[in-house]
């Protein structure tokens, strides 16, 4: 019953992005013959994979990731919990799918980058995050403070680092909260929440967000230290789509790679420290191989359907009309954020944890909105060739002022509901959107393209920290109200 639930529920996600795509084809900017189909095909590898995926999530690593949260902060050995959030980060990062696509989108874009050294550094960087994310829970650290801190440092490196990483770097952080670490680190989290002596629920957020940080920081760094990535932009070679029977053995060795270091991690937490019971962690070893079966189906399904049309469709908008290249990114980035699986981790959470307050539909709506204004303006900074100065710096600053305004409980909230909402189909149907686009109206991809994902990722921050001024005046009102009846 799980897994029909999740069929449902990822196929009403996907559905509406293989009908949108449909629609354009058949009245607006026709399709390559075959491609649309390639589309399709694609979409129901895509939405079988990641229903396996989640599957596997739920049974396998989310029981994992808690227990490794709560065991290790029960310890009340410090260096063990920075050790292992550590440790943690930079297995998970490796295994995440949707840095493995980033990083084939960056070699597609620009060769000279070293993808090798770009994944390091993404580890590195999410590695230490996650680090800082559970210490601060474990030292009562408030959140604002970290994230005042961080984007400070994080403008003040990129004054003087290379423009051209700039967009990769922040995209870098993006793709990093994907389908796979998001759940884990979530569930990490909650486990360090859950045996605090004075636990509240602010510490449940927060952790998304953190990690986010870590891997745009580290490439910035990379960009002042590695070696320039060169800004001549050359031909660009664009895989075609269709032939998904060739792509079986690569999709199955990249998913071997990916989980490989991941379950050594979890079979030695399991020796030294956790030790489930046989039965439970049988549970997790089917877990486990869900994750793989769907890994390996959604990457046949991203590579053969997903990437090139996408790149198709924007190069093919954006030939054909600016303008509704811009209509078009409005509303493929409303569609897109509601078949990002790691919302509705959130959005259930959120609900849970505010008993019912703040409700699954409004956070919905909510990041739907923010996440179409998101394609909107990435789509414009393509067309005009705008800085990503001018659009990351005020949102970022702006967010990070309100931090100091809203509820404790909104902090780590709204940055966790921009982290999520920048998921698989971001870094994989929306960045080739992108590329393609840029392609068309004669720019260059390294610096116009890169980019949308952090537009998916900061737009949402905005509008959840909205609501968390709205519940702040309602929750005032209602507390007022009551003391107004009390003799």
């Amino acid at each position: 019953m799980g897994l029909l639930k999740k069929l449902k529920e990822v196929s009403f996600s996907i559905g509406p992005i293989v009908a949108l795509i449909a629609l354009l084809h058949f009245f607006v900017a026709p399709l390559p013959d075959g491609n649309l189909l390639d589309f399709a095909i694609g979409g129901i590898f895509i939405i079988v994979g990641l229903s396996i995926f989640l599957t596997g999530i739920e049974i396998g690593l989310i029981p994992i990731g808690e227990r490794i949260g709560s065991d290790t902060t029960s310890s009340k050995n410090l260096w063990l919990v920075l050790f292992t959030g550590m440790i943690v980060g930079i297995i998970i990062i490796l295994a995440e799918p949707s840095i493995a696509v980033l990083a084939d989108q960056v070699a597609m874009v620009n060769p000279s980058i070293s993808t090798r050294s770009l994944v390091t550094m993404i580890a590195m960087g999410f590695g230490f995050y996650m680090m800082i994310g559970m210490a601060r829970v474990v030292l009562r650290i408030p959140l604002k403070w970290i994230y005042a801190i961080s984007y400070a440092v994080l403008f003040i490196l990129f004054a003087f680092s290379s423009p051209i990483m700039m967009g990769i770097a922040f995209d870098s952080g993006g793709a990093s909260t994907g389908p796979l670490s998001v759940p884990f680190v979530i569930a990490v989290g909650l486990g360090v929440a859950r045996v605090q002596q004075k636990q509240k629920d602010s510490d449940n957020f927060g952790f998304v967000s953190l990690v986010l940080i870590g891997p745009t920081l580290a490439i910035g760094i990379l960009s002042l230290f590695g070696t320039p990535a060169s800004e001549v932009f050359g031909e660009l070679v664009v895989r075609h789509s269709g032939d998904f029977l060739s792509l079986i053995i690569p999709s199955m060795q990249q998913v071997t790679q990916s989980l490989f270091p991941l379950t050594i991690l979890c079979l030695l937490f399991q020796v030294f420290l956790i030790k489930m019971p046989l039965r439970r962690l049988l549970r997790v070893a089917v877990g486990f191989i869900y994750l793989f079966i769907g890994l390996t189906l959604f990457f046949i399904g991203v590579n053969g359907g997903f990437i090139p049309v996408g790149f198709q469709i924007g190069y093919t908008m954006g030939s054909f009309n600016t303008t509704l290249l811009l209509v078009v990114g409005l509303v493929i980035g409303a569609i897109t954020v509601l078949s990002e699986p790691s919302v509705y981790v959130l959005v259930d959470q959120v609900q849970v944890i505010t008993q019912g307050h703040i409700r699954k539909s409004v956070m919905l709506v909510s990041l739907s909105i923010g996440v179409g204004l998101s394609v909107f303006l990435a789509v414009l900074r393509i067309l005009t060739g705008l800085s990503l100065w001018y659009f990351v710096l005020p949102v970022y600053a702006i967010a990070v002022a309100l931090s100091f305004v809203i509820p404790d409980l909104f902090v780590g909230l709204s940055f966790d509901s921009g982290s999520v909402s920048s998921g698989p189909m971001a870094t994989t149907f929306l960045l080739s959107f992108a590329i393609g686009s840029s392609v068309a109206v004669g720019g260059n991809p390294t610096t116009d393209a890169f980019g949308v994902i952090i537009f998916v990722s900061m737009t949402p921050v905005l509008v959840v920290q909205i609501l968390g001024l709205l519940f702040a005046r309602t929750q005032a009102k209602i507390q007022k109200a009551k003391g107004g009846t009390t003799p």
